[in-house]
């Protein structure tokens, strides 16, 4: 009989499995990282996908930053570089988010593939774990891009209000020198 307060609920060398085999799964043989079954470089596509979030998000760090910095910016050579700058961020939001969702499918589709083989079908926990870790890189993505969506309609409103500024201050000397002549019209 074994002493439970001792160390010996441990395996003897000779006692143990050959290898790093994990018991509960019933396998044999040794399992290292991307061995496992079932995720056959699906932990490569999720680091792929997750530095494309976070290029992403320092897209989206860059352009609030230089949004901040065009509100006090009084030289129009500057202004023009943090526009041209904006611009090229803006496109490589794009680029990034588009390549992110291209990847997402793939992996979607990868996961639907992988339900046709024999041990790992719908629900089983191979499944639930490709299907959750896809749909939190899914939601990820969509926050990254609702957050650029309301950056965006953040700086056209702010643009149009100095826009309309300009223009309401262009317009007002103008109004005042007509002001005599409307008056003496009516």
């Amino acid at each position: 009989m074994r002493n439970l307060l001792s160390n010996s609920f441990e395996l003897n060398k000779e006692e143990r499995p050959p290898g790093n085999v994990d018991i509960e799964l019933g396998l044999q043989g040794d399992l290292s990282g991307s061995a496992q079954p079932g995720f056959d470089g699906f932990y490569e596509q999720v680091r792929e996908i997750n530095k494309l979030l976070e290029t992403l998000t320092k897209l989206l760090k860059d352009l609030q930053n230089s949004n901040e910095e065009s509100k006090v910016v009084t030289k129009a050579s500057a202004m023009k570089d943090i526009k041209r700058r904006m611009e090229k961020d803006v496109n490589e939001v794009t680029k990034v988010a588009r390549l992110t969702k291209s990847k997402l499918q793939q992996l979607n589709k990868e996961n639907l593939a992988n339900r046709e083989k024999p041990d790992f079908h719908k629900g089983s926990g191979v499944d639930r774990s490709r299907t959750s870790v896809t749909i939190t890189l899914t939601t990820r993505l969509r926050e990254r891009i609702s957050e650029f969506q309301t950056l965006r309609e953040a700086i056209q409103t702010e643009y149009r209000e100095v826009v309309e500024r300009r223009v309401f201050t262009g317009l007002l000397p103008l109004t005042l020198t007509m002001m005599p002549a409307l008056l003496h019209f009516s």
